[in-house]
């Protein structure tokens, strides 16, 4: 069972995640829970959307969606 985390301490990462804790404005405050609101993502979702969408990167699907393969090789 793992122990309780100290004050300042950081939490331990999983393989291939990172954690980052940060201070934001309020108004990115507000986008991030308006996202979360309207899409029904977590905090972390909405962040990530917020940056992809900053670096003009297309938004990821959701997790219950799969991408539509155009390979034609399969049917």
């Amino acid at each position: 069972m793992s122990r309780p985390r100290r004050y300042g301490e950081q939490p331990r990462s999983l393989v291939g995640r990172h954690v980052i804790q940060t201070q934001v404005r309020t108004d990115v405050y507000l986008q991030v829970r308006e996202l979360m609101e309207t899409r029904n993502l977590s905090a972390s979702g909405a962040v990530h959307h917020l940056l992809r969408e900053r670096l003009g990167l297309p938004p990821l699907l959701p997790f219950d969606q799969h991408p539509i393969s155009t390979d034609s090789s399969h049917g």
